[in-house]
């Protein structure tokens, strides 16, 4: 089978990108091609192999055409980016909440995404409409990373991974972590993609104890060295935590928002959802006992292969697929 994906935005490094690849990954029986509707950067290109990568404008029957693909799985794509596809049988992937182009099978990347779209029969289309959680690899382990390294020193490292944007990094999180650092002193914090503009600033509310990466492909091997992995956003709501479940692969544990996707990625065996900043830090206090974190890490690790890994999704795919079929005979 051809299956051509059709994405946004051309860095890897983001999460519909970073999805497309990983589902390349997942079915390595198809053959592969992935359009994207901006400017393709570099490292994409490079990490994409020797898939085929092109630059469209916009979905056009056209492009489509020409490619011949069995399937197009389109990835968040709005319905001012193109026209509907007919030629071949299409998907469209829902990341977040927009208003898609048509497709005759619509499905969302968690249920959270499902329930806050209240789809409607005319975005979901009258065949399909269902859950599929994106395909997360297990992420890259450090250069000359040698075994597990987190029960061998004395404090605890949490980290932060996120895309470098002021939208993901908003200045609320200065006093946010001036508070944890405060009650949390036997903790080292690390960042990956924080703004530079941000820097100074959350290293003064930090006591000084943090460390800056920048963001990149290989960032995500942090998260094998890190104990656990805390994210918060005052407005934002994540439809799905990608990172929050390459943390778990890892056996990084989530320390996380207790509202949107995040609320089905984490148990209570598996990690921490919070609502408010003293819950963070009951958090990050309770997970002081190497114990506790032993059995969790060990426990995320094992829902995270179960449910988000390269396996689970190639078999969801499928199960979609063949529901798609039934339907439509």
């Amino acid at each position: 089978m051809h299956l051509l994906q059709i994405c946004n935005v051309g860095d890897v490094c983001g999460g519909t990108a970073a999805c497309a690849w990983t589902i390349t990954r997942a079915l390595p029986e198809c053959q592969h091609s992935v359009a994207f509707l901006s400017r393709v950067k570099e490292e994409t290109r490079r990490h994409f192999g020797h898939t085929r990568v092109l630059e469209w404008k916009q979905v056009s029957p056209d492009g489509v055409r020409k490619l011949r693909p069995d399937l197009v799985l389109l990835h968040n794509t709005s319905e001012g980016r193109g026209v509907p596809i007919k030629e071949v049988a299409s998907i469209q992937y829902l990341h977040s909440a927009i208003t898609p182009l048509s497709a005759p099978i619509t499905v969302a990347c968690s249920q959270e995404l499902r329930s806050r779209l209240e789809l409607s029969s005319r975005q979901i289309g009258d065949r399909v409409s269902s859950v599929l959680y994106q395909p997360v690899p297990v992420p890259p382990r450090p250069t000359h990373w040698t075994g597990e390294t987190r029960w061998l020193r004395d404090r605890m490292v949490v980290g932060r991974i996120c895309t470098p944007t002021s939208r993901k990094w908003p200045v609320e999180l200065i006093p946010f972590y001036q508070e944890l650092a405060a009650s949390c002193r036997s903790i080292d914090w690390e960042f990956v993609g924080c703004p530079t503009i941000l820097q100074d600033d959350l290293r003064r509310a930090c006591l000084g104890r943090a460390v800056f990466h920048p963001a990149s492909w290989g960032a995500r091997s942090h998260l094998w060295r890190w104990d656990a992995m805390l994210y918060h956003h005052p407005t934002l709501s994540e439809t799905f935590g990608r990172t929050c479940a390459e943390a778990m692969r890892a056996g990084c544990i989530p320390i996380v928002d207790d509202r949107g996707g995040f609320r089905e990625q984490v148990t209570p065996k598996t990690g921490l959802l919070c609502r408010q900043t003293s819950e963070f830090v009951t958090a990050l206090m309770t997970l002081q006992s190497r114990s506790r974190r032993w059995v969790m890490q060990r426990q995320a690790t094992q829902m995270a292969h179960d449910r988000f890994s390269l396996q689970a999704f190639s078999v969801a795919f499928r199960e979609l697929l063949r529901e798609a079929s039934g339907t439509q005979s």
